[in-house]
């Protein structure tokens, strides 16, 4: 797995062997990760760490993963979420990914299917902060033209000046 651009991962689900064995491969794989079988354990990791990447049982004890999905997808929003599941029909992977689950996959998978879903994962971050990060540049840019124009043409008639300002709309929807 790529070692650079490291993201955080959060495993819950109640199979103990099952989180442990994930949370080995991704220690192997040199990514920072953690394990919760208890949705109460899960929650102290999310309020203590920047989890970007949840990786989440359907069915846990005496709560649906798909709760859960709904709440991290509201509390987290660029938290993204891989849903996990031995008992999954297609209504529940519909639902996983209507809800905002990056992927589905299904209990058991081989070691690649997760590597793949969480290089897939990664790429998307990185798209998504590259998208954040061009979105505030574009803003510090636009209010800077704002501020020149506004120097620049004081006095000028209201016709340069609602075309001025066209521009600067057509600037800030790109």
């Amino acid at each position: 797995m790529a070692k650079h651009n490291k993201i955080e991962i959060l495993v819950l689900d109640d199979e103990k062997h099952f989180t442990e064995e994930l949370f080995e491969f991704f220690q192997n794989s040199g990514l920072v990760a953690y394990e919760a079988n208890i949705v109460g354990k899960a929650r102290k990791i999310l309020s203590d760490h920047k989890i970007d990447l949840l990786i989440l049982d359907v069915r846990l004890p005496g709560i649906n993963g798909l709760d859960i999905l709904k709440d991290v997808k509201i509390q987290y929003p660029t938290m993204e979420v891989i849903v996990v599941s031995a008992h999954g029909d297609m209504d529940t992977v519909i639902k996983a990914m209507r809800l905002g689950a990056f992927d589905y996959l299904r209990k058991p998978f081989r070691h690649i299917d997760i590597q793949i879903a969480i290089e897939r994962t990664q790429k998307f971050l990185q798209l998504h902060r590259k998208i954040i990060q061009m979105e505030e540049k574009n803003s510090l840019i636009s209010k800077s033209l704002e501020e020149k124009i506004d120097r620049q043409f004081i006095g000028v008639s209201p016709q340069i000046l609602e075309v001025l300002e066209q521009a600067i709309t057509a600037a800030n929807y790109s």
